[in-house]
């Protein structure tokens, strides 16, 4: 059998030795980053792409002044131009496009989104600095998804699966430090923070893409189209606030022959 770079093992509570402490270190590294103000916050490189683009992160972000709810360990995580606000339906919409110009590809980049959620393609460049670095053969993956996906607006592959690095790590600042320190105990889900966010961005541009394709081949007989599917997205978003997220048997079905 063919080796495949994507090949990926399905992860989980039992593999959580590996990447929590990727978490923690990550988590230690940005509280240790000088916090600006609100109006001039401190810039924190975190990554140059191939391209010149820079990965950082602006402190504080506008959610430690919330004055309701404040998360007084939020930054922004920026990509490229710091006035460019990435929003999740943003991401959803760059990566839907790819599925509809090649639906394998899609399952492709969907997968490097997996393994991003759980530090697969990442390396600790130096003591308690985890970095994302996709091997040589998934950059070159990348560039052809994104070659033949004619780009994706308003970020290409690489640049995007960065953005979503960072937003993970500062959903984790969020939502597990206490008391200045890394905690995930505070939780029933230990997916709550990081996992949950890029894993609901594997579901909901996935199950989106199935349904306009569902749509699509109903198209001369609308009154056979099931909005169900469209339904279950918009309830499980309602019942979990804002993450909605596969179970490991859809990542199984939805990206297999990559996750096993």
């Amino acid at each position: 059998m063919q080796w495949n770079p994507l090949s990926t093992n399905l992860q989980g509570a039992g593999t959580k030795q590996f990447w929590e402490p990727r978490r923690e270190k990550r988590i230690l590294e940005a509280l240790s980053w000088s916090s600006g103000s609100q109006s001039k916050p401190n810039k924190h490189l975190v990554a140059t792409l191939p391209n010149g683009i820079e990965v950082y992160f602006l402190k504080p972000g506008k959610e430690v002044f919330n004055t309701k709810r404040p998360n007084p360990h939020d930054m922004l995580p920026v990509v490229g131009d710091s006035n460019v606000r990435l929003k999740f339906d943003d991401v959803w919409s760059c990566l839907s496009h790819i599925s509809v110009v090649n639906f394998e590809s899609f399952k492709m980049a969907l997968t490097l989104i997996y393994r991003n959620a759980y530090f697969v393609d990442h390396v600790e460049k130096k003591p308690s600095v985890i970095r994302y670095e996709p091997s040589k053969s998934l950059l070159n993956l990348i560039k052809r998804i994104n070659d033949e996906a004619g780009g994706t607006s308003p970020l290409e592959l690489l640049p995007l699966l960065h953005f979503l690095d960072i937003l993970g790590w500062n959903e984790d600042m969020k939502y597990n430090v206490q008391r200045n320190k890394p905690n995930f105990s505070g939780h029933s889900d230990f997916n709550v923070g990081r996992i949950n966010t890029l894993l609901t961005c594997i579901r909901v541009p996935y199950q989106a893409s199935v349904f306009v394709r569902h749509v699509l081949e109903k198209a001369n007989n609308p009154k056979n189209i099931d909005f169900s599917q469209l339904f279950t997205i918009m309830q499980q978003f309602a019942k979990s606030r804002g993450t909605c997220t596969p179970t490991q048997q859809q990542l199984l079905t939805w990206l297999s022959p990559y996750i096993t």
